[in-house]
């Protein structure tokens, strides 16, 4: 006999727990507490009887208690057991909660921080945009659930605030977040959004923002003139003097070290683990060093710092005990030599900074020496721009490229004595060696040291 909501409704609770037949497998159980709660009781496939619940009542009507066993039965006809189905439904619904895009983030820095090899510093970057962009208006829910407006509305409210490259870098990140959560099986091929050409994230683009730079020759000698007066440290003095001359990159030179140097040769050979190259290329033995030609004047520079902090270990040594990941720092810190520059009354956010000697020496030891352009890029250690350029071409042009740094250095000289030479025309590169293929000496041998 089938049951109804007011034979429900007046069933009293007992010493113990009975069952109450709707038909077709469908049971109420009323508890001693009162409480009622429907069941599903049927054979499973091994045989075994199962009381699959539904709900409690009346929070699971009757009309909805019969719609769920009639379900449980198709299912049953269909040769699945019910029991099994709500069990994979729940394991899913728990999957989805977890996969919030918080949890799916997290997953995807993870793996791409070991596959990619990321160094400490890019990682920490990467995570911290997230952290601070994304899992603000993101991270709660679950990736599945999120639609276009949200990750725009995001993306837009960073590109709003000014921070319009955080803005672009913030969107590859989600892009790979998602693409991830495809491929971990959390989200379908087709719910993906931020596939490439799928739906249009276009943001505003960045300002182009230089290192400040000095190009004027008569403030280059002041600016000259000013170094040679500081009166700071003697280990930062000193590195400040070498850095117009050499023009690589701040963090490069405050890492050099006494091995690097073969000061009668006048070269710095720069491993790659200083060098501005793929965290998974700094250790790699088939990486080259960056081979750097001394002019004579830093050469003059190194002999007295040599007496300082030499034979070996780091050349200009940190000159405060700052606590680093591996003990004390060895080395100047990144900031030291712009904020000499700043004692100096120079603004290193419009006047003049660290990494702006390398625009300055770029600029003009082409447009006032007349050096060739390839002769400068590679002393600044640029990638070729021909395709695989870097790969087949190993010459370094060591006795051109010393040349060009001692024209350069005397250069400097002049200005800050007051003189300004004229600009010279315009000149092809200078005695240019023939090319080599892959595996060839370059056209100078020259002592690696260790």
């Amino acid at each position: 006999m089938k049951l109804t909501a007011k034979a429900i409704d007046l069933a009293q609770p007992a010493d113990k727990e009975y069952m109450l037949s709707d038909g077709d497998k469908l049971y109420l159980r009323v508890h001693p507490s009162g409480g009622k709660r429907w069941l599903f009781n049927y054979i499973s496939v091994e045989g075994r009887r199962i009381k699959l619940t539904l709900g409690p009542y009346p929070e699971i009507s009757l009309a909805t208690a019969r719609d769920l066993a009639a379900e449980q039965r198709r299912l049953l006809a269909m040769g699945k057991d019910p029991r099994v189905k709500k069990l994979e439904v729940r394991q899913e619904a728990q999957r989805q909660a977890l996969a919030t895009f918080e949890s799916v983030a997290r997953e995807w820095h993870a793996h791409a921080t070991d596959v990619h090899e990321w160094s400490e510093n890019y990682s920490q970057k990467i995570l911290r945009q997230l952290e601070m962009h994304a899992f603000p208006r993101l991270g709660r829910h679950p990736i599945g659930t999120l639609n276009q407006m949200d990750v725009l509305q995001c993306l837009e409210a960073v590109s709003l605030a000014g921070t319009r490259e955080t803005a672009i870098r913030l969107r590859e990140s989600l892009q790979r977040v998602y693409a991830r959560a495809v491929t971990l099986g959390l989200l379908d091929t087709g719910k993906n959004f931020m596939a490439k050409s799928v739906a249009d994230f276009k943001l505003r683009a960045p300002r182009v923002k230089h290192f400040a730079t000095m190009l004027d020759p008569e403030k280059i000698g002041q600016l000259l003139r000013d170094i040679r007066g500081y009166r700071g440290h003697f280990t930062v003095t000193c590195a400040l003097m070498i850095m117009p001359y050499v023009f690589q990159r701040p963090g490069q030179i405050r890492m050099m070290e006494w091995e690097q140097l073969d000061l009668d040769a006048g070269l710095w050979v720069c491993p790659p683990h200083i060098m501005k190259v793929r965290e998974a290329h700094k250790f790699d033995n088939q990486t080259p060093p960056h081979v750097v030609p001394l002019p004579r004047q830093v050469v003059e520079i190194l002999h007295r710092m040599h007496k300082v902090t030499g034979p070996s270990g780091p050349v200009f040594k940190s000159v405060s005990r700052r606590p680093g990941k591996d003990g004390y720092t060895r080395y100047i810190s990144n900031n030291t030599m712009n904020s000499a520059l700043r004692a100096l009354g120079y603004d290193t956010q419009q006047d003049i900074t660290g990494h702006g000697f390398r625009a300055m020496a770029r600029t003009l030891i082409r447009e006032k020496l007349g050096w060739d352009r390839e002769l400068i890029e590679k002393h600044l250690a640029h990638v070729s721009d021909e395709e695989l350029g870097d790969t087949y071409d190993r010459a370094q042009f060591i006795e051109q490229r010393h040349a060009m740094a001692q024209a350069w250095a005397d250069y400097l000289d002049q200005l800050a004595d007051h003189k300004i030479p004229p600009a010279k025309r315009f000149t092809p590169l200078l005695n240019p060696p023939p090319s080599h293929a892959a595996g060839d000496s370059p056209s100078m041998p020259v002592r690696m040291l260790s």
